[in-house]
């Protein structure tokens, strides 16, 4: 459930309040939401996600995060995962410039990824790309900025994920490697 806020926030009021926190928070620019719980599914697509990342991206001049705080104006987002320039300094808590978003859906967020995050996310002017995974069958969104405020949005079920800036192919046999679907059988 959101948490309903005393009085009005501000982005580096919310900042301050979860950098003493155990646990990570989102704010809307307005309240202050809390993670959702995690599947099996979920941990293991983030978790395939991340080692196939860092293989491709070592020594170049991006790096993928999990887990790592994304401000968006007024907004604070934590993506599943996050593509961003490999010069970060390693105290660096939060990112401003993601070049590629990746979320995995789940029931209770989908609605939030698709609309609310697709427009936070679209509104980062280095973001290149927004990668929404599905986790109770295999399947992309992959959301490419085209022009200005234009997107192009295409979606898969099989083959790889092929984004031009950064170049990267993520097959989607290595994102969902060790899962097994009721399509698949």
């Amino acid at each position: 459930m959101d948490t309903v806020l005393d009085r009005l926030w501000t982005t580096e009021t919310f900042l301050a309040w979860e950098d003493r926190q155990e646990g990570k928070h989102e704010f809307d620019g307005v309240r202050v939401i809390p993670p959702s719980g995690h599947t099996v599914a979920h941990q293991d697509i983030v978790f395939n996600l991340r080692v196939l990342l860092a293989r491709l991206l070592s020594g170049g001049p991006f790096r993928a995060l999990h887990a790592m705080r994304v401000r968006i104006a007024d907004r604070v987002r934590y993506p599943d995962v996050v593509v961003c320039p490999a010069s970060i300094p390693q105290t660096q808590r939060t990112l401003t410039d993601a070049v590629v978003v990746f979320e995995v859906l789940s029931d209770d967020t989908a609605a939030t990824d698709r609309i609310d995050k697709l427009r936070d996310y679209a509104a980062i002017p280095s973001l290149r790309y927004y990668v929404m995974l599905e986790q109770t069958s295999r399947g992309a969104i992959i959301c490419q900025r085209a022009e200005g405020e234009t997107w192009i949005t295409s979606a898969l079920t099989q083959g790889a994920i092929a984004l031009i800036e950064p170049d990267l192919v993520l097959p989607l046999d290595d994102i969902y490697q060790g899962l097994v679907f009721p399509a698949d059988s």
